[in-house]
């Protein structure tokens, strides 16, 4: 493919790549689905795993348990180092009303796309930030999921690098209408024309895969911090998490590796050097 057809196909698939912090294509805000685990997996449906019970800071955890609360969950991810350090963080800003949690339902899956395997995404373009989370999966593996959504949550960088790949998609969608693309996009342009196209395009898609990959980069080790901290105790937990690996193929590290945040959410690895 020459370098103008290249050209067309990128002006032709513009609102389908951009926001590649999730599925809303940029406008409905960064879908920051962290668990893409089973995106690729032609079945929806789950295995049931043996039942596990623990008992952390004298409580009782059904880790199978499903419709559990919030308080639950909490008192859960709060066992640990890292989980206490993330709950106390979210506390104030639950309590202000800078954010809350919401459960996702059918019919926020479907209106993003998402199946049902997903358990948590994170939306900071909502009126009011929201970590939604699945509860009618599993208490024992949502709780891992929670920390990574929190995390972009409690990213203070996120809002920013959005507000900075907004200006860069607006400027290319600019270049189109400047250039006539927006009216017959199979337009032949000048070598000019082509050329500040593919420069405008560069930028964008530089910073985007940039900031895709440095917020899940440091969520996802946060949540291994997590994990690693969850799993240190001799119980079941570690059983119950590699029979869900083996039977769910679950993507659920103690450190995850960049190979799987780069295939997972497509970041195109040109764009990091």
């Amino acid at each position: 493919m020459n370098k103008y057809l290249l050209l067309m196909a990128l002006n032709l698939s513009t609102f389908a790549s951009f926001g590649n912090f999730g599925g809303l294509g940029g406008f409905g805000g960064p879908d920051l689905d962290h668990d893409p685990r089973y995106r690729h997996r032609p079945q929806d449906n789950k295995v049931d795993v043996a039942k596990c019970e623990i008992k952390r800071n004298a409580q009782v955890f059904h880790l199978n348990k499903r419709n559990y609360s919030l308080d639950e969950l909490f008192a859960l991810v709060a066992t640990t180092q890292k989980g206490k350090s993330v709950i106390d963080q979210l506390m104030p800003l639950l309590d202000q009303g800078k954010l809350k949690i919401s459960n996702l339902t059918s019919f926020e899956r479907q209106r993003r796309g998402l199946g049902s395997r997903t358990s948590a995404l994170f939306d900071f373009t909502t009126t009011v930030p929201t970590i939604y989370i699945g509860f009618e999966d599993e208490l024992g593996l949502v709780a891992h999921f929670f920390v990574h959504e929190a995390t972009h949550a409690l990213d203070k960088l996120i809002p920013q690098e959005y507000e900075v790949d907004m200006i860069y998609y607006n400027a290319f969608k600019d270049f189109q209408k400047l250039f006539g693309l927006d009216v017959e996009p199979m337009k032949e342009l000048s070598e000019y024309e082509t050329q500040k196209m593919y420069e405008i395009y560069e930028i964008k898609e530089k910073n985007s895969n940039q900031h895709i990959y440095r917020a899940e980069r440091y969520a996802f080790d946060e949540q291994g911090i997590f994990t690693n901290e969850v799993l240190k105790v001799s119980d079941c937990y570690e059983d119950y998490v590699q029979e869900h690996v083996e039977k769910n193929k679950l993507k659920l590290y103690r450190d995850t590796p960049d190979e799987h945040i780069i295939n997972a959410y497509g970041i195109n690895t040109d764009y990091l050097k």
